[in-house]
């Protein structure tokens, strides 16, 4: 039960593999490789040869691919960096050697979405896609606390920091050269952002959108059976109607799935009426208290990328793996559909507004408490070290006009980056995702798009009105209204939010509205939380008596801060106590 394909480059086979994974086989082409593969499955890995070179790759191209022009064009590609690398569309990591200087070559895809690392070490430098492994393996345990503070405040680690502070995560976009001793030789970007708006009409843009969905999707899906999820909002049903579009209403293979806090939640009545428009069969589900059963299964995933109570999917894996192979993600769409809240105003320092939005929209309420208590004795100011942090990233992209495409370039670069695709890794406890609105063209487009033509996800709803007019006619969740009346309703957030608050004054704390509340705010939860917080090893990082006192906070009087400081030292908890 599994979807991970894993690599390992190492003069030392690994420990341990993977739960559902085969173990650890030596490949038939490559020196130092070792595989791990999801039983027999090998639908997401192929390699080709060459007399000069060997080439391994792990996941699924969106568009036809021929490996062994791949190959050429990687080997060109590495003898002169002054060539152009055109990266195929798909969700994919590639591994290239060298026959004759021994040397490895790892190709991230443009947005980095199939992760892997790199030890650093004497006498045990390894490559993987396998995090925990590698950690481990090596030898040196020293903590990366400023990549630790990152986690902690914004809930990603930043650029290419782990836990430790001898393993790498390898950036996207990137070429990365390792000699024989798999010593890092030299690292290129092979391609960088730009934002060039056209003057193109919302038809164009739309008939582009359409024309890139249809390619990736029936690229992707063909043959395979598909999982899709469903919400109340507008990726999903961007993607019904493209997955059945391409089907032509054979749904045969097709599941689509959602999931709430209770019978009667808005976002699964929704995704039903979405799935019934388009006759996909559909089930729905109330989320379950699962979290400290499936803890391992969840660290496996995810990796401790993500906080361990986020992952929803994770109640899903034997439902995915018995009815899919693929599972279709919407990540990322409503990103590349809307602004980031950043306006252009000549009068306001432009520097000074992006560190406010990332002050604000970034660092997390209740990461303070974290701060002060758990990263304060490793970095004296925390603060400064995040302004810093951002403040050199986005100053990179200055050349780019538009201060709230810098934003979105930040969010994908470094939040998709380290967090959102690390939690899609739980689908793959299933199923394999699939990840549309991670294509390279999808990329390319919306680097021709001005600001102006998606903020309030104005493009994505006439698209849905143009292409799906079916699925337009249902509610927004966001909007309570369906797409053709949702302006009216433009005051709705203000409205809204003080009726929800007044809902929520009355019926007290009784409806769950966040995964660690049906985790945490009961006997078992607490008992859970205590044992695995209260650790000996956890205690030498943060003292006992301050846990409590978080701890009792936390049952006198749940909150959103809270409640994040929990769940993040959960997180933190289960490397300390598994790794170190």
């Amino acid at each position: 039960m599994s979807a991970f394909y894993d690599l390992w480059i190492g003069n030392s086979l690994p420990g341990s593999y993977r739960s559902g994974n085969a173990g650890w086989l030596h490949s038939q082409l490559a020196l130092q490789c070792f595989l791990s593969l999801p039983g027999n499955k090998t639908d997401f890995y192929s390699e080709t040869d060459s007399d000069t070179h060997t080439l391994i790759v792990l996941g699924q191209f969106y568009e036809k691919i021929n490996i062994s022009t791949l190959l050429q064009q990687c080997a060109k590609y590495i003898a002169n960096t002054d060539e152009i690398f055109y990266d195929p569309a798909g969700h994919y990591i590639l591994f290239l050697f060298d026959k004759k200087s021994k040397y490895w070559y790892v190709f991230t895809n443009r947005l980095g979405t199939y992760h892997a690392y790199w030890l650093s070490e004497d006498g045990k430098n390894s490559i993987s896609t396998y995090y925990l492994e590698l950690a481990r393996f090596a030898g040196t345990k020293e903590l990366d606390w400023e990549g630790i503070t990152g986690f902690l405040s914004m809930g990603f680690f930043p650029e290419d920091k782990t836990y430790l502070k001898t393993i790498k995560i390898f950036k996207p976009a990137s070429c990365y050269c390792f000699n024989e001793q798999l010593q890092l030789v030299n690292y290129q970007r092979y391609w960088n952002w730009s934002h060039q708006p056209q003057e193109y009409s919302v038809n164009k843009h739309i008939n582009k959108l359409n024309e890139v969905l249809i390619a990736t999707l029936g690229e992707a899906i063909k043959g395979k059976r598909v999982a899709l999820p469903i919400s109340g909002g507008l990726d999903s049903r961007v993607l019904s109607g493209v997955t059945s579009q391409i089907l032509h209403g054979d749904v045969s293979k097709l599941w689509s799935f959602s999931y709430g806090y209770s019978d009667t939640s808005v976002e699964t009545i929704i995704a039903k009426q979405i799935a019934n428009s388009r006759k996909i069969p559909f089930d729905n589900y109330v989320v379950p208290n699962y979290l400290f059963d499936k803890i391992n299964t969840i660290t496996e995933s995810v990796e401790l990328f993500q906080y361990v109570d986020g992952t929803r999917q994770a109640f899903m894996n034997e439902m995915l793996d018995r009815k899919s192979d693929v599972v279709i993600g919407g990540h990322w769409g409503d990103v590349w559909m809307d602004d980031m809240g950043i306006e252009d105003d000549a009068s306001k320092n432009e520097d000074d507004t992006l560190l406010f939005a990332f002050r604000k929209k970034i660092i997390k309420k209740g990461s303070s408490w974290l701060m002060n208590e758990v990263c304060k004795p490793y970095i004296k100011d925390s603060e400064d070290y995040l302004n810093s942090y951002f403040t050199d990233y986005i100053n990179k992209y200055k050349y780019i006009k538009d201060p709230d495409f810098r934003m979105k370039i930040f969010k994908t670069d470094q939040w998709s980056f380290r967090w959102t695709l690390a939690s899609i890794r739980m689908y793959q406890a299933g199923a394999f995702p699939v990840l549309p609105f991670y294509d390279r063209r999808i990329v390319e487009l919306f680097t021709t798009i001005k600001t102006s033509e998606v903020k309030k996800r104005y493009l994505e709803v006439e698209y849905i009105k143009a292409f799906h007019p079916d699925l337009a006619k249902i509610k927004w969740q966001e909007y309570n209204s369906n797409l053709y009346n949702y302006k009216f309703f433009s005051n709705r957030n203000i409205a809204y939010r003080v009726a929800d608050k007044l809902k929520r004054s009355v019926v007290k704390n009784s409806v769950v509205r966040r995964n660690w509340e049906i985790f945490y705010l009961n006997p078992a939860g607490r008992e859970h939380l205590e044992q695995e917080l209260l650790n000996p090893k956890f205690s030498a990082i943060v003292s006992a008596g301050k846990i409590r006192q978080l701890i009792n906070e936390l049952y006198d009087a749940p909150s959103a801060s809270n409640g994040y400081a929990i769940s993040m030292l959960l997180t933190f908890s289960q490397f300390i106590n598994k790794i170190m």
